[in-house]
């Protein structure tokens, strides 16, 4: 790998951290975002499935990337992390078993740019594996800011983001799409 490949991939890399708190933040302020909401739509929701658009959000994101590849990655920190081999070992076998459960997860979901983390973090090499792993990092970046974008397109997020002048013309719109006719009182 040449030195702009190097580059490249390093930017991925941290693109890929970037994107993974901005996704644990958005989930987190949906949630908040969908108080309001619900205080808001709360007597409208009965008839409409809310739960199920709150659990497609709440889902996990599906990354496209071969489970062998990841695999490999992952039985490469099973030898550093497993907890069989720490037993007699007092010095930092919390936080290596702690990797190890994170790794084992990421495997589950086949997210490469986690599982490389933690191998990088425990100093293994995986030049093995993959030698340039920038079209698994770009995969898992975009499934990332696919689910990023699809919370912040809820009506709970619209919602919360909206402000107030625009939030009469924005409930007639959910109520539209809810299969809700408001009467001029504001009453169903």
């Amino acid at each position: 790998m040449d030195y702009e490949e190097k580059l490249r991939n390093r930017k991925l890399k941290l693109k890929s951290e970037y994107l993974r708190a901005e996704l644990e933040e958005t989930q987190w302020v949906f949630h908040q975002n969908l108080i309001e909401f619900q205080n808001e739509f709360g007597s409208y929701v009965d008839n409409f499935d809310n739960k199920k658009n709150v659990t497609r959000v709440d889902s996990e994101i599906e990354f496209d990337i071969p489970k062998e590849k990841v695999n490999k990655v992952f039985k490469k920190i099973a030898t550093k992390t497993h907890p069989d081999k720490l037993i007699n070992k007092n010095d930092d076998s919390d936080r290596l078993v702690e990797l190890y459960k994170e790794a084992q997860q990421s495997v589950d979901k086949k997210d490469w740019s986690r599982v490389t983390q933690i191998a990088e973090e425990l100093e293994i090499d995986i030049s093995d594996v993959e030698e340039n792993d920038s079209v698994f990092l770009e995969k898992s970046n975009k499934s990332m800011e696919v689910k990023i974008d699809e919370i912040k397109h809820t009506f709970a997020w619209l919602w919360s983001h909206s402000d107030e002048k625009s939030k009469p013309q924005l409930k007639k719109q959910i109520l539209n799409v809810m299969g809700v006719k408001e009467k001029e009182n504001g009453n169903k």
